[in-house]
């Protein structure tokens, strides 16, 4: 009853404020927040458009539909409507843009991470990092680091038990290991730079895509409505990925799979094109989302 009456208030508050701020569009992102205003906005016959970020549709988004011109999507179509057959009686709205990625994401700055010729390996569990990754990644550390420069993402509170590991390395293996907590412009430079890539299937996804980087993708085993599986999923059954289910990770199991992927360079490169393939949709994605929130705008003029 409470969250009932907490909507029906947002829903007066939008109407309110679109009727003084009389916007040409309205752009929601989905979310219990952005539902009211996209009704509101269906009353006063201003034109919206929709934007799901996960291969599913959120129940916010799938509420809104009715209510939208237009369903900007991440995903190909056919991705949702085989995952939810009735929203095919809404194909007509959807449209695949693609996920805007920042633009220092997509320039290279052409820093060198190493100064040597060592393949490397960018490890990331997300800003906060992902402590099982952590753990199987250090239990390997000087086979990595035997053969491979390794940035890992660590977390702010994974810094201390990193610093631990490299107390105990052999001599010299220490220079090849780039532990970090969380720095925007460093990662963005790290992924640039590696050869491989060990993370999270959120929408990491979008950026490896985007640049084209062969990834060993670990999910996170409880994400909202299971989205990083599917993500995986995806790229998987696109022969753009490698996955691992996190409960059958092993320290010795994701050595060998790094270890099969980084010996065979065929298996990397045909990765790589079937994520620049993928991915093309992605780097263009700002300028069409853009293009298509003006377009709907102009429509009802």
């Amino acid at each position: 009853m409470v969250d009932v009456f907490k909507f029906l208030t947002g829903l007066v508050q939008a109407g309110k404020i679109l009727r003084e701020f009389r916007p040409d569009v309205v752009f929601a992102k989905g979310g219990y927040v952005a539902l009211p205003v996209v009704l509101a906005a269906k009353r006063q016959h201003i034109p919206v458009v929709v934007h799901e970020s996960d291969s599913r549709l959120g129940l916010a988004n799938r509420l809104a539909i009715p209510s939208a011109s237009k369903v900007a999507v991440s995903f190909p179509i056919d991705e949702y409507i085989r995952q939810q057959p009735n929203l095919g009686r809404y194909r007509a709205k959807f449209i695949y843009t693609g996920l805007p990625l920042p633009d220092s994401l997509l320039r290279d700055s052409g820093r060198p991470v190493f100064s040597n010729q060592r393949p490397t390996i960018l490890v990331t569990g997300g800003s906060q990092g992902a402590q099982a990754i952590n753990q199987a990644v250090w239990e390997i550390l000087p086979e990595l680091l035997a053969k491979y420069n390794l940035v890992h993402q660590v977390g702010a509170n994974g810094l201390t038990e990193a610093e631990r590991h490299v107390q105990v390395l052999p001599p010299g293996l220490g220079e090849y290991y780039r532990p970090f907590g969380f720095d925007a412009d460093f990662y963005q430079q790290a992924l640039h730079a590696a050869d491989l890539v060990v993370a999270r299937a959120g929408s990491m996804v979008f950026e490896l895509q985007a640049l084209a980087k062969p990834a060993i993708l670990i999910p996170l085993p409880h994400s909202a409505g299971g989205h990083q599986h599917r993500n995986a999923k995806f790229l998987v059954e696109h022969d753009a990925a490698v996955a691992i289910d996190q409960r059958q990770l092993t320290a010795n199991g994701l050595m060998a799979v790094i270890e099969q992927l980084m010996s065979d360079q065929t298996l990397r490169e045909r990765l790589a094109q079937n994520l620049s393939t993928l991915g093309k949709v992605n780097v263009a994605a700002s300028r069409t989302l853009a293009d298509l929130v003006i377009a709907t705008a102009q429509h009802v003029r």
